[in-house]
């Protein structure tokens, strides 16, 4: 089989990229996770665009990267459909990976094939870049004891309880556990540790919100019993 040149239509180098990573700028050559997303943007071509092209171009050593791509969404007002399962299911499979001490993400070939349309796409990159340049440019590596080896079992764990709780319908329940895996997932890729225990600490908030909303349902369907 022939290899692939830089001169073949970009069309092309996109229906190729299951099979030629070193075609595709990933996360791994990007300082920054805003960087990663810009990369993403200029190599929107279809009309929708696989879990598992957006896993690729997100960087397959950055498992942080690509926990963060689907926990930001959850934060963002996107008017996405069916989001907290669309993004929720891949947040279950990152975590449990993350959980394992994994240090690069990969989806399972059912999982890749879902796709999402481009512009819904381009508008939660759009409304995403912004926050991201601000946040980004106050980061810095710092207690690094939270985001080594030792710390990811935690890590994975809270992501993995977060991600459940994400795909169950409770109204907005999506919010607040989103933003603390997007914390913990942005202090992994800046190995800021003092981010990755806000998210830690967050995450114990979102914990006491989803089980004081437990407990207030039980109450009320307590006299129809």
């Amino acid at each position: 089989m022939q290899p692939f040149r830089h001169g073949l239509p970009v069309e092309w180098r996109i229906l190729a990229l299951p099979l030629i990573e070193s075609e595709i700028p990933s996360a791994d050559n990007n300082r920054h996770f805003s960087d990663a997303l810009q990369s993403l943007a200029a190599n929107l071509v279809s009309e929708r665009v696989e879990l598992g092209t957006i896993s690729q171009l997100m960087g397959s050593r950055s498992i942080g990267a690509l926990l963060l791509f689907f926990a930001l969404p959850m934060v963002l007002p996107i008017p996405m459909p069916g989001i907290s399962i669309v993004f929720g299911i891949p947040l279950i499979v990152i975590s449990v990976q993350l959980l394992f001490g994994h240090r690069h993400a990969w989806l399972p070939a059912r999982l890749a094939r879902r796709s999402i349309a481009r512009i819904d796409l381009s508008v939660y990159i759009q409304k995403a870049l912004p926050t991201l340049h601000r946040i980004e440019s106050v980061l810095r590596p710092r207690i690094e004891g939270l985001t080594g080896n030792k710390a990811m079992r935690l890590v994975g764990s809270a992501c993995l309880i977060l991600a459940l709780i994400i795909t169950l319908p409770i109204p907005f329940g999506h919010l607040v556990p989103g933003l603390a895996i997007s914390a913990m997932a942005l202090g992994l890729i800046e190995r800021d540790g003092l981010i990755v225990g806000a998210g830690l600490f967050i995450a114990l908030i979102a914990l006491l919100i989803v089980a004081m909303a437990m407990i207030g349902l039980a109450a009320v369907g307590r006299p129809y019993i």
